[in-house]
């Protein structure tokens, strides 16, 4: 959960809290229970909503992981195949086989 999430939850909660332990005098600032009820609901999509975003950055730390290995694979295997084009042939040839490399 972010920190911004987090704390702000942890405010609202404690003002939750408060006014319902003093009802009478909540009221009697205008605060009524129907605005309590919807401050309430949104606490609770504001935790669903931070737990489908936990659930998607790992998702996607698991898919970053991923790629970083496939590029590391592809990355190895290209280099595989340039090191023996470039000991078969000389470097004029390299760039009929799409190596550009000049040394």
């Amino acid at each position: 959960m972010y920190q911004i999430f987090k704390d702000q939850l942890e405010k609202t909660k404690l003002i939750i809290t408060g006014i319902k332990r003093n009802q009478r005098m909540g009221r009697e600032s205008g605060v009524d229970e129907v605005t309590m009820l919807k401050i309430e609901e949104d606490c609770k999509r504001l935790e669903a909503l931070s737990a489908e975003l936990d659930k998607m950055q790992e998702e996607f730390r698991k898919k970053s992981e991923e790629a970083h290995a496939a590029l590391d694979v592809l990355k190895g295997r290209t280099k595989k195949v340039k090191k023996a084009i470039k000991t078969k042939y000389d470097q004029t040839w390299w760039v009929k086989f799409g190596i550009p490399d000049k040394r």
